[in-house]
């Protein structure tokens, strides 16, 4: 799920003229090889995320 939000993000960032990012990943030397390190970084940080506060929960709740 976590990699599902992060993917979105990075769509609505790049796709969003307001932010800018699509016009800065066009100013590389290789746009698309940026652009999907742009996308990776981003799905990899949420997923990351996701996991590590299911383990949180996991952990911390109460075994009957």
């Amino acid at each position: 799920m976590g990699v599902a939000l992060g993917l979105t993000f990075a769509l609505i960032l790049t796709l969003t003229p307001a932010f800018g990012v699509s016009a800065l990943i066009a100013l590389g030397s290789n746009p698309h090889d940026i652009l999907l390190t742009f996308v990776g970084t981003c799905a990899l940080m949420f997923g990351v995320g996701a996991a590590l506060t299911g383990l949180v929960f996991k952990l911390t709740e109460d075994m009957p």
